[in-house]
């Protein structure tokens, strides 16, 4: 499987009138295998969209993009459009944001045909492919469940086995480790090591130095609009010094005596979605001066368990959700005024016409979007928020004129700017830059101090904030306290 090579001179690219990059000159030659580094917002997924002729670069006049095979012979871009495979956030935001709700045997099957939605009907043989990816990323045993109704990490690996389908000369993959568990990580470090030894051209993207696949001999980094080649040795130290400490801080567990009622207590809890079983008599309780970490595999119940706290999945007959100060029959909205979540299906609802300041201030209205006009103090509370976390210069911007990792920021936002009395995070840290973590775990610390109880599903432990000091543990949707 023989990559192609691709050329870039002079291309730039605007998005909403910002400059992302600037006269890039970049080479890749058929067969290499690259890692791009960078800060949240440095145009790297822009980059490698430029480098798949995903996205045009703007038009000066002087831009050149240019690709060719392996024997040096030129491409034309529809022909090398062909034979190019994307995977990153985006892309699976998209079946969330359209109700794109196939099994993952369909998922995969589409990538044959390049296709969103299946179209056609795979030949015998086609299909035995379909299904060996299934079985070499861990997902045979789900291949007739739904796409939506699956982990985060489950997805993810549906879409990068899509991606394989199509037997592509070039790869192209954004952040592509995010929301996967070590089990699923293995898998999908087993697969791309496979590929690292094929002739196949390969981009990647990450933050964290265990998300770099081995076998990545050029790297380049990302910042201000420019692109520069580094030697890999240096990249990877740049990596490792944005590694967190572990055990960042003392974990005290700290409780008022004088509240004898838990803030919430779950009492042989089940959830059933897609008529599976996804959480089995659970028994848990939030207690006050509590913080928890919800750990476990991808498929095990954590995101399911948020939900139920949320409000969003209901409980099976015979399991109980006791909240204080809030009795059987409140109105679920009255209930919600005093919560937050950040989740990446979350991300993938918001209005990609609605600029950041609308969505941090819908965080005040418990809304995805506005019915109404923002008002002058929203709007004040909406940029102070955004200033907090270091993306103020980004309230104008919409959704899709930020990297991934940003407008995870501004959805903190939105969750901090209601100051709620209890903030639910899935996998909060994903898509984020190691100052960018940093900072947002330094701002749950600050949120915990004032009282905001945290529960985070997550898979780094390493990136828990220091008031983190319990652990909830599930396994096919039963839980178990564990050592931090």
């Amino acid at each position: 499987m023989a990559g192609i090579g691709i050329s870039l001179r002079n291309c730039s690219l605007r998005l909403g009138g910002q400059r992302v990059l600037v006269n890039v000159d970049f080479d890749i030659a058929p067969g290499e295998k690259w890692l791009l580094l960078g800060a949240n917002g440095a145009g790297k997924t822009q980059l490698v969209k430029l480098i798949g002729g995903l996205r045009w670069p703007t038009a000066t006049g002087r831009e050149r993009r240019s690709y060719v095979d392996h024997q040096g012979g030129t491409l034309d871009l529809l022909d090398a459009r062909e034979l190019v495979s994307y995977v990153g956030a985006e892309s699976q935001d998209k079946y969330a944001r359209y109700g794109w709700n196939h099994t993952l045997e369909q998922v995969v099957t589409t990538g044959l045909f390049g296709t969103d939605i299946q179209l056609d009907l795979p030949s015998g043989p086609q299909r035995q492919r379909v299904l060996a990816l299934l079985q070499r990323f861990g997902l045979a045993d789900v291949a007739g469940s739904r796409m939506l109704e699956v982990s985060y990490g489950q997805r993810r690996l549906a879409l990068v086995a899509r991606a394989l389908a199509a037997r592509p000369r070039l790869l192209l993959l954004d952040e592509v480790f995010n929301g996967l568990d070590q089990g699923h990580r293995r898998l999908l470090v087993r697969a791309l090591a496979t590929l690292l030894r094929t002739r196949l051209t390969l981009v990647a993207t990450a933050h964290r130095l265990e998300d770099v696949p081995a076998g990545i001999s050029r790297a380049a980094l990302v910042e201000r609009g420019a692109v520069n080649v580094l030697p890999l040795r240096q990249a990877l130290r740049r990596l490792e010094r944005g590694r967190p400490v572990r055990g960042c801080g003392p974990r005290a567990l700290r409780r008022a005596g004088a509240a004898t009622q838990p803030y919430i207590e779950l009492r042989r809890a089940c959830v059933f979605r897609e008529e599976v079983p996804a959480l089995v008599d659970l028994d848990w309780s939030l207690l006050d001066g509590e913080h928890w970490a919800v750990t476990g595999r991808n498929g095990s119940g954590k995101s399911t368990l948020l939900g139920v706290l949320y409000g969003a999945f209901p409980l099976a007959l015979g399991g109980e959700l006791l909240r204080r100060d809030h009795p059987r029959g409140t109105p679920l909205e009255e209930i919600r005024r005093d919560m937050a979540i950040v989740s990446p299906e979350l991300q993938a609802e918001f209005d990609p016409v609605s600029p950041l300041e609308q969505v941090v201030v819908s965080g005040l209205r418990d809304s995805v979007g506005l019915d109404a006009p923002m008002m002058r103090r929203e709007r004040s509370a909406a940029r102070a928020a955004l200033d907090a976390l270091g993306i103020l210069p980004l309230a104008e911007r919409l959704p899709r004129e930020v990297s991934y990792g940003e407008l995870r920021l501004a959805l903190f936002a939105r969750a901090f700017i209601k100051q709620p009395g209890l903030l639910l995070l899935d996998e909060p840290f994903t898509g984020l830059d190691p100052n960018r973590r940093l900072n947002l775990r330094d701002a749950l610390s600050g949120l915990a101090r004032q009282g905001t109880r945290l529960v985070i599903a997550i898979h780094h432990r390493e990136d828990l904030p220091a008031e983190v000091n319990r652990r909830l543990h599930l396994k096919k949707g039963r839980g178990a306290v564990a050592p931090l």
